[in-house]
């Protein structure tokens, strides 16, 4: 990459705005007179790197043009989580790019990626002439889902309406990729449980229980 010191800031991008819908993005930014191409780089928030370390592989080449026919930029949005856009002025000199390292926040934007979604069942057996009953959770994901994730409460009367809501316990296993069925969990008959998300993780913003 070649990388060079901006040396106007009449050559920054800079007004940059997001809108979106249905998964779906549109970018747009002022375009300074001078520049002729922009690099656009994307990347989870947690792993974006220093402009040094940015691979050309990893950039987008966007012209003029492109952007005039889209007003703007637009892309389908298919990542977990909040996604970082930087975009880099390009000038073409002597037949070459020359990148050009506005190091500001002026061109950048975080966009909020979709959910993964993580859908579950709970189903008692009761125990004839027992005073215990058999719990069995059910859960289907998208994708692979840490034990970290996700926790179990149980509570006495009635259904735990939150995780604060009842005794938390946490699962001794991950989830892979699509349909789990937890072993059998043995409650007193008066005791129900419920899943919800652990709210000491990090990552629980990027996902979405649903009951089934």
């Amino acid at each position: 990459m070649n990388w060079e010191s901006m040396s106007s800031p009449h050559d920054e991008i800079r007004d940059v705005q997001m809108t979106s819908f249905d998964s779906v993005v549109h970018i747009s930014w002022y375009w300074p007179g001078s520049i002729d191409f922009v690099y656009i780089y994307t990347s989870a928030v947690d792993k974006v790197k220093p402009i040094d370390q940015i691979e050309q592989a990893e950039l987008k080449l966007y012209t003029r043009d492109e952007y005039k026919a889209a007003q703007g930029f637009i892309f389908k949005l298919e990542a977990i989580g909040q996604i970082a856009l930087r975009i880099f002025p390009v000038k073409k000199v002597a037949g070459k790019l020359m990148v050009l390292r506005q190091e500001n926040n002026e061109n950048s934007v975080l966009i909020n990626g979709t959910r993964a979604k993580i859908y579950f069942s709970i189903t008692y057996k009761p125990k004839l002439f027992h005073a215990r009953k058999k719990a069995t959770i059910s859960l289907r994901t998208e994708m692979p889902v840490d034990k970290e994730l996700l926790v179990y409460v149980k509570k006495s009367g009635s259904m735990p309406l939150s995780i604060d809501d009842g005794t938390v316990y946490p699962f001794i296993r991950s989830f892979p990729a699509g349909k789990t069925v937890t072993p059998e969990i043995e409650i007193d008959k008066h005791e129900f449980i419920h899943i919800f998300l652990n709210k000491g993780n990090q990552t629980a913003h990027d996902y979405e229980l649903i009951p089934e």
